[in-house]
């Protein structure tokens, strides 16, 4: 008898992704359940043979040891004693989409499968039919069922009811997706199979490998699964479903929600995909362990495809048909209520973390935890603080999203005259409350940078443990990175306010570049300024490419002691840079000069310890100690220049006090202009 059906078009047509790639395993091991439903033998069994590789391969532990390298399984063999291959069955076989057995839910094709991952299929069955024992053994590839003929009778009386399916080599790259062990394999098989297991309608299966392992899966059912099992009921739209609920110490590496059909287990969701709490394991007093949901129900049964590997629900209630999603959400929801007691300790715990570090480390975000608390869900729990920062700033993100998308929705009623409609000052009013909180918590954000710039700065000035100071370089890069210009970085790269907050509204910068290199000036001369800046004069006149002043930064290294010599005064080396630039004419971008350069006026920064080296350079120019002693000031009119000498004690100093107000606004503030004051912890 022929197969009626074009096998490799039949298997073409099927799709099955690497996530699925026991399925054709699983197929096999229902078939035989249900072979054994069927049979009236009084010890119903399956068997499993997982056979690996015979070659083995040897490594060494991290003991020293040698032991066997994991090798992948290479085919598997199922034994049952169920009906087998009677004559009513193996036609069934050859016909596709068969309807034998459509009320165990079969769509008639799951053998197919089997060929979409292994390159044949033997099958050895025993079988007692019309008062004798028949023998049907055949082969079954792309090609067909080989040989046509394949029934013969027995003559000895001493057997029995047996079928054995071999799946002979698994192709890759299915079988290199499939784990090595085959304790994950018995999870998997008791996970597909769970609702048989649940029902007690489960025969007995033995699963073994060729090296020795073996486990009973309906042992490691009792011993695993059993005890944590719980069942709802759950409704929608006037269709039943049942969610059993398990709680698994061992046998899950995440919490998931299985959707079954026709007993068995067909699609699964990721609950923390869902659920952010749900990222690891949950707690209950010493226990700890992960959730997984199985949903049956007869709509589920009437919607799972062909293949069985997910559902084709309607694309829409039309006739009054459910969707996934409602059908997802609402055993989600049945499930917050069962985890309810776990849900919430988590989030508390969360809660308290985030507190934590809103209130010691990143108070900017403290706004957008009271103004959106719904945050606090959505932001997964267990997470490390550097994540949790980064989860944080998302939020801030999304918040300027939405206002950005209010913005927008307000100018198209506007743009369609629409600002009568009852929503539009409701929409008006939310947007510009948005905006308020959204330039506070920009605001915060600023001062929060400043203050971690100024600890970066204190750290970089002390010395290390040998006892050695960071050199100039350090120092340059965290008040403005080097070989660069105002051009190619933006204003929040650069933390020029710690000498002088006026220096952020500039003309140009150059960082660590020669003079002959700066765009806005025409000069020959090839030394290296570390800070020119240029200022265009806004105040006085209408022009903006008009250069009001210059002014020079020169850094050195902390406790630097060599300051006195004619190569390294840091004092006479901004003397000639300015020297050096009114040499040379300024000139605008598109080469028109800027007028006269003598009447641009200079400031110059030298900002070093005020070593003794540094002090007789100082006293030598005739500049005026300040009035803390911490620095130098004077005019050289012959340069023609403003200098001042600042110390690293004086700039950390000053940086700070001017930005005192503003840090204890943010870093401690009064629990009346908070919504939630525990978040300072009163």
């Amino acid at each position: 008898m022929p197969m009626t059906v074009n096998v490799a078009g039949q298997v073409g047509q099927i799709k099955l992704s690497l996530a699925k790639a026991l399925w054709p395993l699983f197929e096999t091991v229902i078939n035989s359940i249900q072979s054994l439903e069927d049979s009236n033998v009084s010890e119903k069994k399956i068997i499993i043979d997982a056979l690996r590789s015979e070659d083995i391969q040897l490594k060494t532990d991290g003991q020293g040891n040698t032991v066997e390298e994991p090798a992948h399984f290479v085919a598997f063999v199922v034994t049952d004693n169920g009906n087998g291959f009677n004559t009513e069955n193996y036609t069934s076989f050859l016909e596709a989409y068969s309807q034998l057995k459509v009320k165990k839910g079969c769509k008639g094709i799951g053998r197919f499968l089997w060929l979409k991952a292994f390159d044949t299929v033997t099958i050895s069955s025993t079988y007692f039919e019309d008062d004798c024992w028949h023998l049907r053994e055949f082969n079954f590839a792309l090609t067909g069922v080989t040989p046509e003929q394949n029934d013969k009778i027995l003559e000895s009386k001493e057997v029995g009811q047996r079928t054995i399916v071999s799946l002979k080599g698994f192709r890759n790259p299915y079988r290199d997706s499939v784990a090595y062990s085959l304790e994950s394999l018995a999870k998997k098989l008791i996970e597909h199979c769970l609702p048989y297991f649940i029902t007690a309608k489960c025969p007995q299966i033995i699963l073994q490998d060729n090296r020795g392992e073996m486990f009973n899966l309906n042992s490691y059912y009792e011993k695993t699964y059993k005890d944590s099992l719980h069942q709802d009921p759950m409704e929608l739209n006037g269709k039943h479903y049942t969610l059993y609920h398990m709680l698994l110490s061992e046998g899950a590496d995440k919490h998931e929600l299985h959707l079954c059909a026709n007993n068995r287990e067909v699609k699964s969701y990721v609950l923390s995909n869902y659920i952010p709490d749900m990222k690891k394991k949950l707690i209950n007093g010493e226990d700890s362990y992960y959730y997984v949901g199985y949903l049956a129900g007869d709509y589920l049964d009437d919607a799972v495809n062909t293949e069985r590997s997910d559902f084709d629900f309607s694309d829409g209630p039309l006739f009054g048909e459910t969707k996934e999603p409602e059908i997802v959400e609402t055993a989600v929801e049945c499930i917050r209520t069962y985890l309810s007691d776990e849900l919430t300790k988590v989030a508390d715990e969360k809660k308290t973390q985030i507190d934590m570090l809103v209130k010691a480390k990143r108070p900017q975000y403290r706004l957008l935890l009271n103004r959106r608390p719904e945050v606090y869900d959505i932001i997964p729990a267990g997470l490390t603080e550097d994540k949790l920062d980064v989860e944080l700033y998302k939020q801030q993100q999304q918040w300027e999203l939405d206002t950005a998308k209010k913005r927008h929705a307000i100018e198209e009623k506007v743009k369609h005259d629409a600002t009568s409609d009852p929503d539009f000052q409701r929409l008006f009013d939310e947007y510009c409350e948005s905006i308020t909180e959204l330039s506070r918590a920009s605001l915060a954000e600023y001062v929060a940078r400043r203050k971690a710039v100024i600890d970066l700065l204190e750290h970089a000035l002390e010395a290390d443990e040998n006892g050695k100071y960071s050199k100039e370089s350090r120092i340059h890069s965290i008040i403005c990175p080097m070989q660069t210009t105002s051009n190619e970085i933006v204003l929040d790269d650069m933390n020029l306010w710690l000498i002088d907050d006026r220096l952020a509204y500039h003309h140009f910068l150059a960082s660590d570049k020669k003079i002959n290199t700066i765009p806005v000036l025409e000069s020959s001369v090839d030394k290296r300024m570390d800070l020119p800046i240029f200022d265009a004069a806004l105040s006085y006149t209408a022009d903006p490419d008009n250069i009001s002043s210059i002014t020079i930064v020169e850094l050195k290294r902390p406790q630097r002691d060599d300051l006195a010599t004619e190569e390294t005064d840091p004092i006479t080396q901004v003397y000639d840079y300015v020297t050096d630039i009114k040499e040379g004419k300024v000139k605008k971008a598109n080469g028109r000069g800027f007028g006269n350069i003598q009447q641009v006026a200079f400031y110059c920064y030298v900002i070093a310890d005020t070593t003794p080296s540094l002090k007789k350079s100082a006293a030598r120019a005739g500049l005026v100690p300040t009035q803390d002693g911490e620095g130098y000031f004077g005019y050289n009119p012959t340069v023609g220049t403003y200098i001042e000498v600042i110390s690293y004690d004086k700039l950390l100093k000053d940086a700070k006090q001017r930005n005192r107000t503003l840090f204890d606004k943010l870093f401690e503030p009064k629990s009346k202009e908070l919504k939630h004051p525990e978040l300072i912890g009163e």
